[in-house]
């Protein structure tokens, strides 16, 4: 069963692994495009196991090729905060289509050894209807997890613009851990992700599901999420 899964993923591309390292960056998803303007967001998503996670970020372009930005997370179990995160980073486009994100996630009230992630972001765009994202992701340190040399991620986006103001897509990510054999096939995931933006005078709005298709051994939770973003 587990085989025929796999082709199907792989024949339609329409898969999407979703672990902690997605998000640790200071955008809402993967991005190509620097803007020269000042853009906030907020938003949160949960599993529906006693759990909410709520965030707010701030992405500020530099020029037309540079952007800096930050991202804070908080997670709740039974509305009392557990845990709160801080995601600092850059991106600088390295071409009209091609940019380079660095980002380091920074514990705020528990423990944690450093690390980080690098992002390479690519963009096609077909026709003024269809266009793709493709990311490739390293995260190391305590990213990649303890006794993992590396974490790897590569994710696929399809957009379709159906009018000028909504969109859809259907996004695949795989992500395992470089290192022992055993670890590789432990932290191999793969779920898919539909997406829908809507865009309202100067608000923007997103709603995603990421739902876990593969797995080995890790949990089996699927994400509901909702984002909304606009000028400053």
């Amino acid at each position: 069963m587990k085989k025929i899964i796999i082709l199907f993923v792989l024949a339609f591309n329409f898969s999407y692994a979703l672990d902690q390292m997605y998000d640790y960056r200071y955008t809402l998803g993967p991005e190509i495009v620097v803007p020269d303007a000042f853009f906030w967001g907020g938003g949160g998503w949960t599993h529906y196991n006693n759990d909410l996670y709520l965030m707010s970020n701030l992405q500020i372009g530099l020029a037309d090729r540079f952007e800096i930005g930050a991202k804070i997370m908080g997670e709740f179990k039974r509305w009392y905060l557990n845990s709160s995160l801080l995601d600092v980073g850059a991106k600088f486009a390295i071409s009209r289509n091609l940019a380079l994100q660095a980002d380091v996630p920074i514990a705020l009230n528990s423990e944690r050894d450093l690390g980080g992630v690098l992002s390479l972001s690519q963009w096609d765009g077909y026709t003024k209807k269809v266009s793709f994202i493709h990311e490739g992701r390293l995260g190391f340190g305590s990213v990649a997890g303890e006794d993992r040399y590396v974490k790897i991620s590569y994710a696929y986006f399809p957009y379709f613009q159906i009018s000028d103001a909504f969109r859809i897509s259907v996004g695949a990510l795989f992500s395992s851990s470089a290192g022992k054999y055993e670890h590789f096939k432990e932290d191999f995931m793969c779920d898919i992700m539909p997406r829908v933006e809507f865009g309202i005078f100067h608000l923007r709005f997103m709603g995603e599901v990421s739902i876990e298709i593969l797995t080995w051994e890790a949990k089996k939770r699927n994400r509901y999420a909702i984002f909304a973003t606009t000028d400053i």
